[in-house]
């Protein structure tokens, strides 16, 4: 298995539409909109706004491919752009502090540990860029839940990337860590 990232643009957004299809029916809905539309609740909204975002040259994340076929997507953005997220935290605006808020696998890339290879290369390439500290919108899942198909980042990937709590909720903590620059 070769595990690789790419920066979403238009050019990978038949690869986007096929892996969110996939990867369960919430995720073909939402397209990873609901930082951006006026409510998550109406998915009429999602297609039309990820599509002006592949129009306008909009990159939130990035897909996940395994030797060349598309199995996972992870939103990946400026904070402050992911505008639903930050609604009613009371964080300062920060521009140079990134948000992940999904993370998404096809079923047969699940149960692999590949969701904690994703975000290591999705943090790794964050670093790359220069983006000195990133803040995770994970999700509280029970302890009888089943995380295999999720969209938030539950709280033990969090963990296991060695980040801390910044900010609890009863349902959807935030996690940060420094990333450090690349030698």
């Amino acid at each position: 298995m070769t595990l690789s990232i790419r920066a979403l643009d238009a050019a990978g957004a038949r690869d986007f539409r096929s892996v969110m299809r996939r990867a369960n029916a919430e995720a073909g809905s939402c397209l990873c909109t609901a930082a951006y539309v006026e409510t998550w609740k109406d998915r009429t909204l999602a297609a039309p706004c990820r599509e002006r975002m592949f129009r306008e040259g909009v990159s939130d994340g990035f897909l996940l491919y395994d030797g060349g076929r598309a199995v996972g997507w992870c939103q990946a953005a400026p904070r402050d752009a992911l505008v639903n997220l930050v609604r009613g935290r009371g964080f300062p605006r920060d521009a140079a502090i990134w948000g992940i808020s999904c993370i998404v696998l096809v079923p047969e890339a699940r149960r692999r540990g590949n969701s904690h290879e994703f975000l290591r290369l999705v943090l790794q390439e964050l670093a790359r860029r220069g983006v000195a500290r990133v803040q995770v919108f994970a999700c509280r899942y029970g302890p009888d839940e089943d995380t295999s198909a999720f969209l938030e980042l539950p709280e033990s990937l969090c963990a296991r990337a060695g980040m801390t709590l910044e900010q609890d909720h009863p349902m959807r903590p935030v996690y940060g860590m420094a990333l450090a620059a690349p030698p």
